[in-house]
């Protein structure tokens, strides 16, 4: 018996579903059902992000705590997929203790490790994306709006898997599908692979998983969800 994992994204709970929401959780759906009848273990995986600058601010619209608005939203979700009759195997949601902790004990294994480290930045952010952007990604991009940043966070060494990335990929033609997504991500590779900011100061951004070595800051959201 082969053994096929699929999720869907964890989708955002700053408003209610819609159609874009339900096509890819039926598509993702359909091939869990396929594979089931042709004999595979399958775990399908579905949920919702529930942390971030989006979220926070889609609450303090409603004048409502983070967690009241998520609790109420996550369940729009779960009724959606009953009516579509959409058999997954779980539902996460970003906010419960079990995805809570086990990203916490990842910062701690990483930052003991050294790597994760601390420093001040100075560069463009999207509020749109939440993320810091490059000035050629806002010049070939369409972001509503740029703000210019300077502050203290703490980032992933990601700079230094990029030659083991681009080697697991090269020794592995099946690890990227289809074949013009696996060369897009080896150009990407090609440039400097730059470290990657994974935390957010409180006094910017309270609504997220508080590092566990520093109670000033919170964990970035994309860093946060991927981990479920």
């Amino acid at each position: 018996m082969s053994k096929f994992y699929i999720t869907t994204p964890l989708y955002y709970v700053n408003d209610e579903p819609h159609i874009g929401h339900a096509y890819t959780t039926i598509l993702a759906d359909v091939l869990s059902r396929y594979h089931r009848i042709m004999g595979d273990d399958v775990h399908f995986l579905t949920g919702t992000d529930e942390h971030g600058q989006k979220v926070q601010e889609a609450a303090k619209r409603r004048d409502m705590a983070p967690q009241a608005h998520v609790d109420e939203y996550v369940e729009h979700f779960k009724t959606l997929w009953g009516k579509l009759h959409i058999q997954h195997a779980d539902f996460i949601r970003t906010t419960q203790l079990r995805h809570t902790d086990r990203v916490k004990e990842l910062l701690t294994s990483l930052y003991e490790r050294c790597e994760i480290y601390a420093a001040e930045y100075e560069g463009l952010y999207s509020v749109s994306e939440e993320r810091f952007v490059t000035e050629k990604e806002v010049e070939e991009g369409d972001f509503r709006e740029i703000k210019k940043l300077n502050e203290r966070n703490y980032f992933f060494k990601m700079s230094h898997y990029q030659d083991a990335l681009i080697a697991h990929i090269n020794d592995n033609p099946e690890f990227i599908k289809p074949e013009t997504r696996k060369n897009e991500i080896l150009g990407f590779l090609r440039q400097p692979l730059k470290d990657l900011c994974i935390s957010r100061p409180k006094s910017r951004l309270s609504w997220g998983i508080e590092l566990p070595f520093d109670k000033d800051y919170v964990t970035y959201v994309w860093f946060d969800a991927l981990m479920n």
